[in-house]
């Protein structure tokens, strides 16, 4: 499956937010691209009734160490994921955690697409509705010099935390995609 087969949703023609339920994400991997790619941190957090509910993170192991470049990106460190538990096995729990919600995330091409290879390496099928935030930052405000969570957050006030880390960016990203949604209220556009 590819992130382009996916039903991807316009945040501006969602009527009734308030009724759907949301499971934002995020990832963290060890900068490789393809087959090398391997996720060291993830995050879900899920939406409901426009508030944040349940949550869940993770550390996962990789197979080599990390470069210095992730390591500074992110702060995770070798002996953090050492001994952990790789993503594969968090996969089915993550599948299960996000039925029947929206799915969510910042870049969701980047986020989603690693899901859906995994999903695809492991024989799982999963098919789900999604919400890119970055998109709909662009369509919502498209005056913004930038939409990079580290920038929205800021100019929303959203307490993010330390920008790259799967949590907390998880976080961020849903509290602005409830943000949005209370924009478009008020703008009249939905409710």
């Amino acid at each position: 499956m590819r992130y382009s087969e996916l039903e991807r949703l316009d945040i501006r023609r969602i009527t009734a937010p308030e009724e759907e339920r949301f499971c934002v994400i995020d990832f963290e991997t060890n900068g490789m691209v393809g087959a090398g790619c391997e996720v060291i941190e993830f995050a879900a957090v899920k939406v409901e009734h426009m508030e944040l509910t349940y949550q869940v993170s993770e550390f996962c192991s990789a197979s080599a160490p990390l470069s210095p470049f992730i390591k500074r990106l992110t702060g995770i460190k070798d002996g953090m994921i050492l001994g952990k538990p790789k993503f594969e096995t968090f996969v089915p729990l993550l599948i299960d955690f996000a039925r029947d919600c929206v799915l969510v995330a910042h870049n969701a091409p980047f986020d989603v697409g690693i899901l859906l290879g995994y999903c695809d390496r492991l024989g799982i099928e999963f098919m789900p509705r999604v919400i890119c935030t970055l998109t709909s930052s662009r369509r919502l405000f498209p005056d913004f010099p930038s939409h990079r969570l580290e920038v929205l957050s800021e100019l929303f006030a959203i307490k993010s935390g330390r920008s790259h880390r799967a949590l907390d960016d998880t976080l961020a990203t849903a509290r602005l995609l409830i943000l949005m949604f209370e924009y478009l209220k008020e703008k009249g556009r939905y409710g």
